[in-house]
């Protein structure tokens, strides 16, 4: 993939696993910042992943909300409300699977970059920084 952060894809390296309606996402344990039980607090920079996912008017039910804040390299933080937070596990480049390139500006708007199998289900790999960035230039066009 062209435009792929080549940190994220380093020989081994560490997955937060979770999942949201009822699909399965991975994200670098070296964005994350915190971990926080979500007590139905509403602020100005915690999000529901549902929402920042673009989940098209699907109603998505939480069974444990875990706010996970991600490392932004700003002051500003970014917080977003995740379900079923499930391992923290490792990975190695060879479990990777990239996108096709036809694919890659969709998903890449999304955050997305790759995606692996584990135990039997497909993991959709997310790079939440981006996902920000991508969302901040859509905000400020």
């Amino acid at each position: 993939m062209s435009d792929l952060n080549e940190s994220l894809i380093s020989e081994a390296f560490h997955l937060l696993l979770f999942s949201v309606g009822g699909i399965c996402f991975g994200v670098d344990t070296g964005q994350v910042a915190e971990i926080a039980v979500y007590e139905g607090e509403i602020c100005e920079d915690l999000f529901w992943f549902h929402e920042e996912m673009g989940y098209a008017g699907k109603m998505v039910t939480y069974q444990s909300p875990v706010i996970v804040t991600i490392k932004t390299g700003t002051a500003s933080s970014y917080r977003v409300i995740i379900d079923s937070m499930e391992d923290i596990a490792e990975f190695s480049q060879s479990d990777i699977s990239l996108f096709p390139s036809m694919l890659e500006p969709f998903v890449l708007q999304k955050g997305l970059w790759g995606l692996l199998q584990r135990q039997a289900r497909l993991v959709l790999l997310l790079d939440f920084q981006r996902l920000l960035r991508e969302k901040s230039a859509c905000t400020s066009t």
